[in-house]
């Protein structure tokens, strides 16, 4: 949440032209937690904990232009290397980076073999 929070914030804050969205959400909280963020990837269980919660939601990230909260209140200059260098210092960066790479990569090979009978039969 505080990673995407700052990811948000800085990208507001430089007057980037992206997409925020946050995603691998382990309870309902982190996900209300970034309640304003671009986009959000919400798994069926969460869907529906909200849909059936009577809990106000209010936007927690606030688009306020070069006001935007986060950490990072200075555009960064950042080439190949000392982004490398970044993510070497940031353990959980360089943990989830790796570990999403990993379980979207499983996730393509389950695609594939759940179409493969799909389009054999056309």
């Amino acid at each position: 949440v505080v990673s995407v929070r700052n990811i948000f914030g800085y990208y507001r804050r430089i007057g980037a032209k992206t997409i925020v969205m946050g995603a691998s959400f382990r309870n309902k909280q982190q996900i209300v937690a970034l309640a304003g963020c671009d986009r959000l990837t919400i798994g069926p269980k969460f869907l529906k904990e909200l849909q059936e919660s009577n809990d106000a939601v209010q936007p927690q990230l606030v688009d306020k232009g070069d006001q935007t909260e986060t950490e990072y209140t200075t555009k960064l200059d950042i080439n190949e290397a000392s982004f490398r260098y970044g993510m070497c210092q940031d353990e959980m960066a360089n943990f989830k980076l790796a570990q999403g790479i990993r379980a979207f990569a499983a996730d393509i090979v389950k695609v594939e073999q759940i179409l493969k009978p799909l389009l054999q039969n056309k």
